[in-house]
């Protein structure tokens, strides 16, 4: 078999002219020959445009992949940094790269992608950043600043006092942070009812996301992505990684969501969207009418689904775990 390397610029036009003919982006395959013919393009003809901004969509979608359905975090960052090294305008490429490092607890390198996402321009509006993912920039972009700084204090409260008068603006500023008060510890967060928001602390979470103390309540607890649950009067079922993405994306919009909102973050690439987020519902209706068989948690609505708010609900998570937004942002 001839290697795309070896084509001269007309023989590669053909296959593109053949490619996309049979363009199919559900298909893996489909976008890796794609990433093939246009890198070759853009090695021979590097002034065109069209090749490189091809190229690097290409490249996104791939990161996409190996994000969402290979869960290979690692190669998904090498991808991304791909893509900006092509198209530095990417504003969507810095974005999940963004998150991927927040989920690698690489602090710094988190705060720099998401800078970047949000003071980039991109050329074409696929690669711009919706208003919602624009503030969730901000959110974590102020978050691993937090965490940094109190790192930071960490590390500089085990240097002797001595040692911190070489350089006498080092008391000034620490006075001035203690000045501010430095907050209660609050390692996790609770969304109740998919709308208040609160950080609470340890003994807190453990009070509040007891299914034993709090009946007539449905709890959905995720100590992480693999270990999700969803308990309701004493009841309790397991979440597979798979559906805490569908499940959390629910409970957070209490007004609903459109089929196509859902599709667009987690089955875009699938082979049948529509049919995947229908078996997934199906699927997780049937896990959850262990909890309450009387009721359907999951509601039906004109063009999408709503959380049945028959109880008031609440959801627990770390804040340092960013895995359900890995997965759908």
């Amino acid at each position: 078999m001839t290697r795309l390397s070896n084509l001269s610029e007309e023989e590669l036009l053909e296959k593109e002219d053949d490619w996309w003919e049979r363009e199919d982006e559900t298909s893996l395959r489909w976008i890796n020959e794609g990433v093939e013919i246009f890198r070759n393009l853009s090695r021979l003809k590097p002034n065109v445009i069209r090749f490189k901004e091809t190229l690097a969509y290409l490249l996104l979608v791939q990161g996409e992949d190996l994000k969402l359905r290979q869960h290979s975090y690692k190669k998904a960052i090498m991808r991304f940094h791909q893509v900006v090294k092509i198209d530095p305008e990417n504003a969507r490429a810095y974005y999940r790269l963004g998150f991927l490092y927040f989920y690698e607890q690489e602090w710094a390198k988190s705060v720099d992608s998401f800078q970047r996402s949000l003071n980039c321009f991109p050329r074409q509006a696929r690669n711009q950043l919706e208003k919602e993912q624009q503030i969730k920039a901000h959110y974590y972009t102020l978050k691993a600043t937090q965490i940094i700084l109190k790192e930071s204090l960490g590390r500089v409260e085990q240097i002797p006092p001595a040692d911190l008068e070489l350089f006498g603006e080092f008391k000034h500023l620490l006075s001035e942070l203690k000045a501010t008060g430095q907050p209660e510890e609050k390692p996790y967060q609770m969304i109740v009812d998919g709308k208040e928001f609160k950080e609470i602390s340890e003994r807190e979470y453990e009070q509040l996301s007891d299914p034993f103390e709090n009946k007539s309540c449905y709890i959905l607890n995720q100590r992480s992505i693999n270990d999700t649950t969803l308990s309701f009067n004493e009841r309790e079922v397991s979440i597979p990684a798979s559906q805490v993405p569908l499940i959390e994306f629910l409970m957070r919009h209490p007004e609903g969501v459109h089929r196509e909102e859902i599709i667009q973050r987690r089955y875009r690439h699938s082979r049948d969207p529509h049919a995947a987020l229908r078996r997934s519902i199906s699927r997780l209706r049937e896990r959850l009418e262990f909890l309450d068989p009387q009721h359907e948690m999951i509601e039906t609505i004109d063009g999408g689904y709503r959380w049945n708010r028959l109880y008031q609900y609440r959801m627990f998570k770390h804040n340092r775990d960013v895995s359900t937004d890995l997965l759908l942002d």
